[in-house]
C-alpha cells in the first residue's frame, strides 16, 4: 500500500510539497515546473505515463500534474495505474487536457483524477487551482489522523459503536467492532442475529432494553455477556440515545458497545482475594458478614429464620506442635473442602482465621432442623479421619450458634452471639454444640402466643400507624409522611415491626394486615388533603404483599374509594424485593405507575441490585438506608457512598430521601449535596396521627 497507515501519512507531510509533472511536450513541462518552483515547490518531471508511475512510487510525490494525450502510456491509463498504488487517494492527481468534451471530464474522474486544467493554460490561475488542491490534502490528511488517532484509541479501549434504524431494523457495526465481539461481519446484522450472540440467560433482559428503546423512547445502560462465532464469552457494556423522529417517535437508536472482559476478570480477581481466605479459598469473615447481613434482609420479609454456627476444631494446637504447621494447613485446607461438600446450596461456609470456621444456614425453619444438621455434621467427622501423609487425624467441635431473629437482628451481633456460644461450649470441654440461648422451649411458647395474639389484634383492629415527617431540605417543611406500623400489646407493650412482620410472613397474616395499612394511611393522608395540608405518603410493602396478584387492583380500588390523588401515595420497595424476580418486578411497577402512584427504592444500597435493572424500574424515589447516614460526616467511604448515591440518582431523574438524619451535621452534609429530602429523630421520631397534625402546625 502506498499512503494507507499512519506512519506514511507523517512521511507525506513534507515542508516544501513534491510536486511530479508527466507530460510528454517538454516546453509545456518546462513551463510549468518554473511556474512551480517560482511558487516555492520541489518538481520531478516524466516524459510519459509509464516514467510517471515508478517516480510516483519512487517519490511518493504530494501531487501529480498529468497530462492526458502521451505516448508510451497515456494520462488515463497511468491514473489508473496510481491510484492502484494509492487506493487511498491520498494525493491528488490534476489531469492537463486540451480535451474539453463531457466524456473526457468523466473519463478523467472515473480513471481517479481529483481535478482537472484544460489547455492552454491560464498561469494566472494555474497557482491558485494547485494551492487549493494542495490545501484540500492537507485538509484531508488531518482528517484520515484523527479518524486513525479515534480508531487507535477505541481499539486499545475495547470501544465500539452501533446504529439501529428503526425503519429497516439493520443493525449496524463498524467491521472493526465485529471483529472485536467476534462476530461475522460478512452479512447485514439485524436484532435478532444480535441476539442469538447472548446467552440466554441475559437475553430477556437485553431484549426487554432495545425493545424500551424502540417503544418508549428509553435510554438504556447494559452489562451482559456476549458468545462470539469464535465461541469465547465476553462481557459487554452498552449504552445507547434515542434519535426522535419529527413524528415523535424513536427513528435511530445509537449505542456504544465495549469490551469489559479483562476489566470484568481483573475486577473479578481482586473482589475474590479481598472476600476469600488465602489459604482454603473459602469467604473470609468480611464476605460472611455481608452475606448474613443480606440473608437477615431476606428473612424479615420471608418470616423464616437464620442461623449462625461457629466452630472451632479441637485440639488443633496440639496438632500444630506434634505434627507442624504445614500439616496443620493441610488439615485446614481438607476440613474446608469437607464443609463445602456437606453443607446444602444456597449456605455458606467460611474460614474467620485460625482454625475457627462458620456455617450460614439460610432459610431454616425450626431449631430441631439445625440440631439434626449439626448432629449428622459430628457423626459424618467421626466416621471419616482426615489422612495427613503418614497421620490419620479425627476432628471434633465445638459448636457456636445463634439466631436471627430470636437473638439478635444485626449480622455483626449474631457472630458474637454464636463466638460466645462457641467458647462456652469449648469451657465445657468441646465435641459439643451450644446454642447462645438455653430458654428455646420459653421462646417456642412465646412465639405460639405471639401469633395468636396478633391474629387477634389485626381482627379487632388494634394496630396502630405512627407517622414520621420527610421534610424539603431547603425550607424544612412537612411535605410528606412515612406511615410505619406498630403493635401496642397489652403485655409486652410496643412490639417492634422486627418482631412481629416476619411472623405475619410466614403465618400469611400478611396480607390482611398490608390491607389494613394501605387503607389506614390513604385514608388519613386524604383528610390532610382536605385539610389543606399537600402530603403524599410512603407506605412499605412487604415480600409477600408485593407478590399478590392483586396488589394492582388492591391499590386502585383505595385510590378510588377514598378520592385520594394517586401521587400522593408512594409504595415503597426495597432492592432485596425487587431483585427476587427482576423481570416480573419490572412488569408489577410500570402497572402500578398506570394508577398514577409514585415508586420508592427502599434502603438502597443494602442489596445486590444491578445498575442495568435500577434503569429499567420506574422509579421516582430513591431512599439512601439509614446505614449510610448513621456515620456521613465521620466515614469518608459512608460519605462517598451518599454522594456516589445522590449523583446518580440525579443522573436518572429521581428524587432522594435520606433516612436516619439525626443530627445537624448530616442535615447540612446532605443539604450541601442537593439531597432533595431526609426523615429521621433530627425532624422528629414516628408519632401517632394526632401528634404528626401537631408537627403540621409548627
Amino acid at each position: 500500500m502506498f499512503v494507507s497507515d499512519l506512519s506514511n501519512l507523517l512521511i507525506a507531510e513534507r515542508k516544501t510539497p513534491l510536486i511530479l509533472v508527466v507530460d510528454d511536450d517538454i516546453v509545456i513541462r518546462t513551463m510549468l515546473m518554473k511556474a512551480l518552483l517560482k511558487q516555492g515547490f520541489n518538481t520531478i518531471e516524466a516524459p510519459n505515463g509509464a516514467e510517471g508511475i515508478e517516480l510516483f512510487k519512487q517519490h511518493r510525490p504530494d501531487m501529480v500534474l498529468l497530462d492526458v494525450l502521451m505516448p508510451v502510456m497515456n494520462g488515463f491509463e497511468a491514473c489508473q495505474e496510481m491510484r492502484v498504488i494509492d487506493p487511498d487517494r491520498t494525493v491528488p492527481i490534476i489531469m492537463l487536457t486540451g480535451l474539453d468534451d463531457v466524456a473526457s471530464v468523466d473519463k478523467s474522474f472515473d480513471a481517479g483524477a481529483t481535478d482537472f486544467i484544460s489547455k492552454p493554460i491560464n498561469w494566472s490561475l494555474f497557482t491558485q487551482r494547485v494551492r487549493y488542491a494542495l490545501k484540500s490534502r492537507d485538509m484531508d490528511f488531518e482528517l484520515r489522523k484523527n479518524r486513525h488517532r479515534v480508531s487507535h484509541a477505541l481499539k486499545v479501549a475495547m470501544l465500539g459503536y452501533w446504529d439501529w434504524d428503526l425503519q429497516t431494523e439493520k443493525l449496524s457495526f463498524p467491521v472493526g467492532v465485529l471483529e472485536m465481539l467476534g462476530i461475522d461481519g460478512s452479512q447485514e446484522l439485524s436484532l435478532k442475529d444480535f441476539l442469538i450472540h447472548v446467552p440466554e440467560d441475559d437475553r430477556d433482559r437485553v431484549v426487554h432494553a432495545f425493545e424500551d428503546a424502540r417503544n418508549r423512547g428509553v435510554r438504556f445502560v447494559l452489562e451482559h455477556r456476549l458468545q462470539g462465532s469464535d465461541n469465547k464469552e465476553r462481557y459487554i457494556y452498552q449504552q445507547c440515545d434515542v434519535i426522535m423522529g419529527d413524528d415523535k417517535k424513536p427513528r435511530h437508536v445509537l449505542g456504544t458497545i465495549q469490551d469489559i472482559t479483562a476489566l470484568k476478570r481483573a475486577e473479578d480477581m481482586i473482589l475474590h482475594q479481598a472476600y476469600h481466605d488465602l489459604l482454603t479459598d473459602l469467604p473470609n469473615q468480611t464476605l460472611f458478614k455481608e452475606r448474613l447481613t443480606h440473608a437477615i434482609k431476606v428473612a424479615e420479609h420471608s418470616a423464616q429464620q437464620v442461623a449462625v454456627v461457629l466452630m472451632d476444631i479441637d485440639r488443633f494446637q496440639l496438632i500444630n506442635a506434634s505434627l507442624g504447621r504445614d500439616i496443620g494447613n493441610e488439615l485446614l485446607v481438607a476440613f474446608a473442602g469437607f464443609l463445602s461438600g456437606f453443607v446444602k446450596e444456597g449456605d455458606t461456609v467460611a474460614r474467620f482465621g485460625g482454625n475457627e470456621f462458620a456455617i450460614l444456614l439460610e432459610s431454616v425453619t425450626s431449631i430441631e432442623e439445625i440440631s439434626q444438621t449439626l448432629s449428622n455434621l459430628n457423626q459424618a467427622l467421626k466416621e471419616n479421619a482426615f489422612d495427613l501423609g503418614s497421620q490419620k487425624v479425627i476432628v471434633s467441635l465445638s459448636l457456636g450458634i445463634s439466631l436471627y431473629p430470636d437473638d439478635e437482628t444485626d449480622a455483626g451481633e449474631l457472630i458474637q452471639c454464636a463466638n460466645a456460644a462457641m467458647r462456652k461450649a469449648k469451657s465445657l470441654g468441646g465435641d459439643q454444640e451450644h446454642f447462645y440461648t438455653s430458654d428455646m422451649n420459653r421462646r417456642v411458647d412465646d412465639r405460639l402466643r405471639m401469633e395468636t395474639d396478633l391474629r387477634s389484634a389485626i381482627e379487632n383492629n388494634e394496630i396502630e400507624l405512627f407517622y414520621q415527617p420527610q421534610v424539603d431540605v431547603k425550607t424544612r417543611k412537612i411535605i410528606a409522611s412515612e406511615a410505619l406500623v406498630r403493635w401496642r400489646h397489652k403485655d409486652y407493650g410496643l412490639v417492634p415491626p422486627i418482631r412481629f412482620i416476619p411472623l405475619a410472613e410466614e403465618t400469611g397474616l400478611i396480607q390482611p394486615l398490608g390491607q389494613y395499612v394501605l387503607e389506614q394511611a390513604i385514608k388519613q393522608t386524604k383528610k390532610w388533603n382536605q385539610q389543606g395540608y399537600n402530603l403524599s405518603v410512603g407506605i412499605n410493602l412487604s415480600a409477600r404483599q408485593f407478590m399478590q396478584a392483586d396488589l394492582v387492583n388492591q391499590i386502585k380500588q383505595l385510590i378510588e374509594q377514598y378520592e385520594i390523588v394517586a401521587e400522593n401515595v408512594d409504595l415503597e420497595i426495597t432492592e432485596t424485593i425487587a431483585m427476587q424476580d427482576a423481570e416480573s418486578s419490572i412488569n408489577k411497577m410500570h402497572h402500578l405507575k398506570e394508577l398514577g402512584v409514585k415508586l420508592s427504592m427502599d434502603d438502597f444500597g443494602t442489596g445486590y441490585s444491578s445498575l442495568s435493572y435500577l434503569h429499567q424500574f420506574p422509579l421516582d424515589v430513591l431512599k439512601i438506608d439509614r446505614s449510610f447516614v448513621k456515620d456521613i460526616t465521620g466515614n469518608s467511604e459512608d460519605g462517598a457512598i451518599a454522594r456516589a448515591v445522590i449523583a446518580m440518582a440525579h443522573s436518572m431523574n429521581l428524587k432522594v430521601i435520606a433516612e436516619g438524619v439525626e443530627t445537624e451535621d448530616q442535615y447540612e452534609f446532605l443539604r450541601d449535596r442537593n439531597c432533595e429530602v431526609i426523615q429521621g429523630y433530627l425532624i422528629s421520631k414516628p408519632v401517632p396521627a394526632d401528634e404528626f397534625e401537631k408537627l403540621l402546625l409548627l
